[in-house]
């Protein structure tokens, strides 16, 4: 299997499958596996023994045959084990949430005004499709929307009453700022900026062809071969220089009114590198460090920083338009749906919460990956003696 497949392999869920994967979260449930131990080691003996069945127990519990003496003393065991686990990881989850929220139960600063009024105003940048598009259609009920976006928006969404759109290519420096101060004029302020605009190449660092973004960006060599170099540049304006200027732009009134939510949407692909994805990996981790430099910039340099909330989305694979040449489908790997993503993003702008949010969840330990020994990597995803 390549590294690009086995980062984030989605295929169509077998039976199997799906009883395992519930099996998995059953056993990294504490309270499933802590009830289990409870009522093994102090329920009746008939409650025991039909616990126990499964296990292959059939004589008495209270006999003397070591095997099954050993096979209670390795089930009790294990269930000690899982139990403890996910007790520390829900320790861990909930100690990252407060340090998340600047270590506070309640976030400090002035109160949300989301709902029927639409006190607030959400920037929302790249929102003609995908999930820029699905998270303006639904954050549009609770407050009002402004959009960046290079292209028209589709009718349905420009015709909501609460949603004004401003056509600007973000990956255009003056342009971006242009708009910011206008929007500053119309607007006075905004409380939540989502960063969501972004696209990746899929090419190697070597490799050639012409731009798929535009052809007046290539630069031509002598031989009239055409180089990456425009089309890294601009995709390093569009995913990440984009949102620092947004946020230098917008930044400074959150924190006068001390009420704030800057989103960046990253991607799995924060965490790990696979071929033909470099440049896209590097602009995705430095959304990352940007909500983590921002967010302790805001901790420690900025009067009122405490109340801003700074939030990074990681989707894996989903269905946003982006495959539109069947790349993916080759590979055999199967899209989610958008829709958990706009959950995720919907529920921390609406309840004012900050994080670092990988989806599906599962694959929150996909981001501890980064830190497996290099020799562990290359096993899990099948650099080990490939060739190209």
């Amino acid at each position: 299997m390549s590294l690009a497949q086995s980062i984030r392999v989605n295929k169509p869920p077998t039976i199997f499958s799906t009883i395992l994967s519930g099996l998995t979260q059953a056993a990294s449930e504490p309270l499933v596996t802590g009830g289990l131990l409870c009522l093994l080691t102090r329920g009746s003996t008939q409650l025991r023994a039909q616990l126990l069945a499964p296990f292959g127990f059939t004589s008495s519990l209270f006999s003397n045959d070591p095997e099954s003496i050993a096979r209670l003393a390795a089930v009790v065991t294990t269930l000690k084990v899982l139990t403890t686990a996910g007790v520390l990881r829900r320790i861990n989850e909930a100690l990252n949430c407060l340090a998340w929220n600047n270590w506070r139960l309640k976030r400090s600063g002035a109160d949300w005004q989301f709902g029927p009024e639409k006190k607030e105003v959400i920037l929302i940048t790249g929102a003609s499709s995908g999930f820029g598009y699905l998270m303006a259609m639904e954050l549009s009920k609770h407050a009002r929307i402004i959009v960046l976006n290079r292209s028209p928006l589709p009718a349905d969404l420009e015709a909501l009453p609460d949603v004004h759109f401003y056509q600007c290519d973000v990956g255009d420096i003056s342009a971006l700022e242009t708009v910011c101060e206008q929007v500053k004029k119309d607007f006075g302020t905004i409380s939540v900026l989502i960063n969501n605009a972004g696209y990746g190449i899929g090419k190697t660092l070597l490799e050639v062809r012409q731009s798929s973004i535009n052809p007046d960006l290539c630069i031509k060599k002598a031989d009239g071969k055409q180089t990456t170099n425009a089309e890294d540049e601009r995709l390093f304006r569009v995913n990440l220089l984009s949102q620092m200027i947004l946020i230098r732009a917008f930044l400074p009134a959150m924190l006068a009114q001390e009420k704030g939510h800057v989103v960046s949407i990253a991607s799995m692909a924060s965490f790990v590198v696979p071929p033909n994805m470099v440049n896209y990996c590097i602009s995705k981790i430095g959304a990352l460090y940007l909500t983590e430099g921002l967010r302790a910039e805001c901790l420690t340099r900025y009067p009122g920083g405490s109340s801003i909330c700074n939030t990074s989305i990681h989707p894996g694979w989903h269905k946003t338009g982006i495959d539109k040449d069947g790349i993916l489908t080759k590979l055999g790997i199967t899209e989610d749906p958008p829709e958990p993503v706009i959950d995720a993003v919907v529920d921390q702008v609406l309840n004012g919460k900050s994080g670092m949010i990988c989806i599906p969840k599962h694959h929150q330990r996909d981001s501890l990956l980064r830190f497996w020994p290099r020799w562990a990597q290359d096993l899990k995803f099948g650099l080990v003696g490939s060739k190209a």
